[in-house]
């Protein structure tokens, strides 16, 4: 199983979003999604502050930004 970060933050319409595109995926093997608000950290917030939410793949660190295209949503969690 691969694990995944969310990054997020507290009152974030977008985050919501990104969090049920994740969960409407169907993929091939399951997943550990992780929700981290970024307000925890003041150097995530310097960081991803204005970016979130941002899913990050924890074997190799890559990131995807919002806008979650679907397709290329489906290919990051399957890799």
């Amino acid at each position: 199983m691969n694990d995944f970060y969310l990054l997020i933050s507290d009152n974030c319409p977008l985050c919501k979003l990104a969090i049920q595109q994740i969960h409407s995926q169907e993929l091939e093997e399951p997943i550990a999604l992780h929700m981290v608000d970024i307000h925890s950290d003041p150097e995530l917030v310097k960081e991803y502050g204005a970016l979130v939410p941002v899913l990050v793949r924890e074997k190799d660190d890559q990131e995807m930004k919002w806008p979650f295209e679907p397709t290329e949503l489906k290919e990051f969690l399957s890799l």
